[in-house]
């Protein structure tokens, strides 16, 4: 069926295309969405204005089973603070999660925590804290939350064993204050939790259900 819709959403990835076409990746509300911007790349293009992390309304039109074509593009807002290099690649891993994780299902619940992550890593004086908080807060809407009743202190295979990334007393409190308490009261958890073994367990995790992140690699 052919049709236009309207959409909502923060761009998480562009690749140029041959002939000047753009191919953008959207996380939204409803869920993720690839979509051709034809020509994009032009210098006259509105749409290759797009960067990454800009908050945008957009229209697409789809037709049969194919790519939706990017008809119009409207910039809401942008994020300043992401162009520092750290906080733009932890931006990137958190995007590229959430972007996996966004079925139709979970990207209600998922959406809002992956905006006010974003708005984290970007102001935040130290932004590991708010990637750790978002990014198991976007495993746990995603369906994907790892089981805190084993008998250890290790995260391995969402279950805390024998094996896997060592987390401390401190790390698992953290963990379950994220996954169990609003994002306030989890806060003072985090503060002073192990936030580099929270995230190499949060990569583990993640990899290990949703297969290799490229963004993690570079970590």
């Amino acid at each position: 069926m052919e049709r236009y819709r309207l959409e909502e959403g923060v761009v998480v990835g562009r690749k140029a295309l041959p002939q000047g076409d753009l191919l953008l990746r959207f996380l939204t509300p409803k869920g993720s969405l690839e979509a051709l911007a034809k020509k994009g790349l032009r210098p006259s293009g509105r749409s290759g204005r797009l960067s990454l992390f800009h908050h945008v309304r957009f229209q697409v039109y789809a037709k049969g089973e194919g790519l939706p074509t990017l008809t119009q593009a409207e910039l809401v807002g942008r994020l300043h603070g992401l162009e520092e290099p750290r906080r733009f690649l932890l931006a990137s891993f958190l995007a590229e999660l959430a972007y996996r994780l966004a079925s139709p299902e979970a990207a209600p619940r998922l959406y809002p925590v992956f905006v006010s992550g974003l708005r984290g890593i970007a102001k935040q004086p130290e932004p590991l804290l708010p990637l750790v908080w978002a990014g198991w807060r976007a495993v746990k809407a995603g369906g994907l939350a790892p089981s805190l009743l084993g008998p250890g202190l290790r995260l391995q295979g969402g279950r805390l064993g024998e094996e896997g990334v060592y987390l401390g007393e401190k790390g698992v409190e953290a963990l379950r204050a994220i996954l169990h308490l609003p994002g306030g009261e989890a806060l003072p958890y985090l503060e002073t939790a192990p936030l580099e073994r929270l995230l190499l367990a949060l990569k583990a995790h993640a990899e290990e259900a949703l297969g290799p992140l490229r963004a993690a690699a570079l970590l």
